[in-house]
């Protein structure tokens, strides 16, 4: 049965501004930190945010440049006139065509020798003149819609193949996936939620019912099983969860064609055996018998990927009881050699794995819930890594992702502090160097995080799914 939660519409009201498969020496120079506060907000009936951006209204057509007086000309540049992309207005900015106020900018008069006047114009603001620049990170207001209770695990992913980003959920209190649609301007539709065994905690996409629509995978930890719910290929799922055993209290999972063989396979981490299970994606059949690669103490999150350059996949696994993560290097297709740990901080929970310093070899860093910080590794190319360098972040760092947020190319990274309330975000600056933290606060518990552009203005977005208060916290960029 499909049960239909509605959300929360109205934003937090609070003050906005420049700020800021899963990492960096800090730049010297200072950088503000603001913290976005918002309490409150109210409800209506469809699910859908509220925040916007309010312009005066043009005094004519902006297309044509006729004012409302048709008698009048409306010069191009001036406030409610015509102009073009890259802020073309002498006051003001340039918002779709018609230029408008901006907070940002104001115009002054200043005197010149012939003691004429002449309007000038303040600096263009870094953030909402409607053009990305690299070290931009332009976050507004927090919105919050209502979630699925217990939402531990989120991911954004074009599900209805709409070309639109769409956003799905693990709940594990009602067991439970959720998937709300978007619509490519950054709201989201109103909740559906699907049955998906007991204790769901993680979620992955895939093709495994034999057709060409994407079928959802869920973790199942109260089973010691993943089940698979097929896509209707409208954004919605059919039928009951199939299950299929894995190992002891899955905690992660990941979607990848293991064998390369064109199909979608899952490896899941198991946190009470100590194992990584591979299930190997039969097209239209499910799944071959499982195959087990022992790990360390309480496999956490996973990473597959080329760590060593010799074109087998290679695996990282973090190892939360065991303070570590471990490497197993490809020794053939869909095959793996012995587990070997390396120490990290306490309780690592999440881990991402990129070229963060651009030398070509993949780097790694873990977010360790027991001390408080990121630590990021140096990779070799070989499938080891260099001595680690600590970041500190905000208390308990769950969910972590690794992203290009600011559109220079370098790899960024946030993280959702379940402790502290917070998403912490720390943008690359090149060669493997990151700025000074910029912190955002959200809602009560942040738990799981999703990253990606929601309202396709170039620039990467975060949802945060606040466990505390069961909510949805929305960064959307306002480049």
């Amino acid at each position: 049965m499909v049960t239909p939660v509605l959300g929360l519409d109205s934003p937090h009201p609070c003050p906005c501004g420049p700020l800021g498969s899963r990492a960096w020496p800090l730049a010297p120079a200072l950088v503000l930190v603001l913290a976005l506060g918002c309490n409150g907000g109210e409800s209506d009936d469809d699910g859908s945010s509220t925040t916007a951006t309010t312009m005066p209204s043009p005094t004519g057509d902006p297309s044509t440049g006729t004012p409302s007086d048709p008698t009048a000309t409306c010069p191009a540049g001036n406030l409610g006139c015509p102009c073009q992309s890259g802020n073309t207005c002498e006051q003001g900015v340039c918002m779709e065509g018609t230029c408008v106020e901006s907070s940002n900018s104001t115009s002054t008069t200043a005197s010149v020798d012939s003691g004429s006047s002449d309007d000038t114009e303040d600096a263009t603001p870094a953030c909402g003149n409607g053009s990305p620049e690299p070290g931009e990170l332009c976050y507004g207001q927090v919105s919050f819609f209502q979630s699925t209770p217990d939402a531990r695990f989120a991911t954004l992913t074009d599900f209805d193949d709409d070309m639109h980003l769409d956003l799905l959920l693990a709940g594990t209190a009602d067991n439970v996936v959720a998937i709300r649609l978007g619509d490519g301007t950054g709201d989201l539709s109103p909740e559906l939620t699907y049955p998906a065994g007991p204790g769901p905690v993680s979620v992955g996409v895939g093709a495994f019912g034999g057709d060409e629509a994407l079928d959802v995978v869920v973790a199942q930890q109260g089973s010691n099983a993943i089940a698979v719910l097929l896509g209707d290929g409208n954004g919605g799922l059919l039928g009951p969860p199939l299950p299929d055993t894995v190992g002891l209290a899955p905690s992660a999972l990941l979607v990848t064609d293991f064998d390369g063989d064109g199909t979608s396979d899952v490896l899941t981490a198991d946190s009470a055996s100590n194992t990584v299970t591979y299930l190997e994606g039969v097209p239209g059949a499910g799944f071959a018998p499982p195959v087990s690669f022992l790990v360390g103490a309480g496999p956490s999150d996973l990473f597959v990927g080329e760590l060593s350059g010799d074109a087998n996949l290679d695996l990282v696994v973090t190892n939360a009881a065991a303070n570590s993560f471990g490497v197993l290097l490809g020794t053939g297709v869909a095959t793996l050699g012995t587990h070997t740990p390396t120490s990290t901080g306490t309780t690592p929970g999440s881990l991402s794995v990129g070229d963060f310093n651009g030398d070509g070899n993949l780097d790694l860093v873990t977010a360790n819930l027991g001390t408080d910080d990121l630590r990021l590794r140096y990779g070799d190319g070989t499938g080891t890594f260099a001595a680690e360098i600590p970041f500190p972040v905000g208390a308990d760092p769950r969910s972590l992702v690794a992203l290009d947020f600011d559109g220079d190319d370098t790899l960024d990274l946030a993280v959702a502090n379940t402790g502290a309330n917070t998403v912490t975000v720390l943008l690359g600056t090149g060669g493997g160097m990151f700025a000074a933290p910029r912190v955002f606060e959200v809602g009560a518990q942040p738990w799981s995080l999703a990253a990606g552009d929601l309202n396709e203005d170039g620039l990467a977005d975060l949802i945060a799914g606040c466990v505390g208060e069961s909510t949805l916290a929305v960064l959307l960029s306002e480049a």
